[in-house]
């Protein structure tokens, strides 16, 4: 059947190849400034814009014949690698000169809600899934873009923001302007201020990287992408788009919310969003704006110090957002918290050293059990009986075992006031835990408290200030 390709008069593939351009369809009347790719089986050559600068390596290669949803080459020889399409789907969909509207098997796969990670990474790593791509060529489809004159939306998860955020993004994107989008308001607790947690937001990320302005969105709603819209309109002076991120961090439903705004309908044959990490595999362009620009989805930078890095795919399902967080504020009995140890799931424990009596801790994630063992002395001994069992994830005792345990990472220290939340303790990939106190009439010496974290080798734990959510103890 690999005969038929040369037949087709397409070019070899590669995993390497270059990117693909998504001319953005709606269900309305399609603007006449939108430019459809050749639908024709036959390599055409690409037509000149007249007073285009040189073309990035996002746009050579533009008619080779890929997966509109993830940007990998099309191909029937093998299943395992990416953009493989049945043999008999390629040979209909070319007769009818509709390769252009060809998701291959994974993307239809990914569509439906499975978990099917493309990233060699983590224990993944090991499982000699020949073909996937790695964190480090994925990242090498973002080289390009230091290289030209762009505006540069950056995405960060608001849900995880000191571990989402792309550090050195500069080494990305060169001295070209940025705007800061955090993503997902729409998961943060009931009652939260949207507008207190953009200003934190700015608070907390404008110190790493100058920006021309931050915004708080959710693209699942809307809530936002208006004013997200604008300032992309305003700010672009007929540069190209990129959209940058981690893995994750809703980059591709975040472009379908932007086309949608841009073009008045609900676009169709977009790349496709899903809650698999490693979902874009290649930079697409996505026809959107008039004047020869384009809007790029790209594909999320893996960071390895993020939980999800560890996990096996079902265990990724099972901590996949499906509506608002519910903080959880454990409540103490009787001598309080000090000595006594808390375990988040299989993935994390916190060792309260000293505390006063008013210490209140509220957790924040998805899909995590909090348990509570009285003694620090017995951690160990009740973490290697329920890792796996009642602790989960990891979802059974051989990938606890595979995880290799809990290290401890890092020793907090903070200085409690009395009926207020002091900080957050943030795990990379996983949520954040607010440390406040309640009102006594505690001496202030007293209210000293430490805090050990434990967590899986290589997760990144940090403080941060207090982000002002709602469900808050104080």
């Amino acid at each position: 059947m690999a005969r038929l390709l040369p037949l087709l008069g397409l070019a070899a593939f590669s995993l390497a190849s270059p990117a693909m351009r998504v001319p953005a369809v709606t269900h309305h009347a399609r603007p006449t400034h939108l430019r459809s790719a050749s639908p024709s089986m036959q390599e055409r050559p690409p037509r000149r814009r007249e007073g285009r600068r040189s073309a990035s390596p996002a746009k050579a290669n533009k008619f080779k014949q890929l997966c509109y949803g993830c940007g990998a080459p099309l191909q029937m020889d093998a299943a395992s690698l990416a953009g493989f399409i049945e043999p008999e789907r390629y040979v209909l969909k070319a007769r009818h000169r509709q390769l252009h509207t060809a998701l291959c098997c994974r993307c239809r796969s990914l569509s439906q809600g499975e978990m099917l990670p493309a990233v060699v990474e983590g224990r993944l790593s090991g499982a000699g899934a020949a073909g996937i791509a790695t964190p480090e060529e994925l990242r090498d489809e973002l080289l390009h873009i230091r290289e030209r004159k762009v505006l540069a939306v950056v995405l960060v998860d608001i849900m995880d923001i000191t571990g989402s955020f792309l550090p050195r993004v500069r080494d990305l994107i060169a001295g070209n302007p940025v705007l800061l989008v955090g993503t997902k308001a729409d998961l943060l607790p009931a009652g939260t201020d949207v507008e207190a947690v953009r200003a934190w937001m700015a608070e907390v990320l404008t110190s790493q990287v100058n920006v021309l302005g931050v915004h708080l969105i959710s693209a699942r709603t809307g809530d936002g992408m208006g004013l997200v819209c604008k300032e992309i309109m305003s700010s672009r002076s007929g540069r190209d788009v990129y959209v940058l991120g981690a893995a994750n961090v809703g980059k591709s439903m975040f472009i379908a919310s932007l086309v949608e705004k841009l073009l008045g309908g609900r676009p169709r044959r977009l790349p496709i969003s899903s809650s698999t990490p490693g979902t874009t595999l290649r930079t697409i362009a996505v026809e959107a704006f008039e004047g020869g620009s384009d809007l790029y989805d790209t594909p999320g930078v893996h960071l390895a110090h993020r939980v999800g890095t560890l996990l096996l795919p079902e265990e990724l399902k099972a901590m996949v957002p499906r509506s608002r967080v519910k903080p959880f504020t454990p409540q103490p009995r009787g001598k309080g918290f000090a000595g006594s140890s808390f375990f988040w799931g299989g993935l994390a424990r916190f060792d309260v050293v000293a505390a006063p009596l008013a210490l209140r801790l509220t957790f924040n994630a998805f899909g995590l059990r909090v348990a509570h063992c009285e003694h620090t002395a017995d951690a160990e001994r009740f973490y290697s009986a329920e890792a796996g069992v009642s602790l989960t994830p990891p979802l059974s005792r051989d990938s606890a075992a595979e995880l290799g345990g809990l290290q401890l990472a890092r020793a907090v220290e903070l200085q409690l006031v009395a009926n207020q939340h002091v900080a957050d303790i943030s795990i990379s990939g996983l949520g954040w835990v607010g440390v406040s106190s309640l009102a006594t009439l505690a001496q202030p010496s007293s209210m000293a408290t430490t805090i050990n974290v434990w967590v899986p080798r290589g997760v990144k734990v940090s403080i941060r200030p207090p982000m002002p959510t709602g469900g808050l103890p104080c």
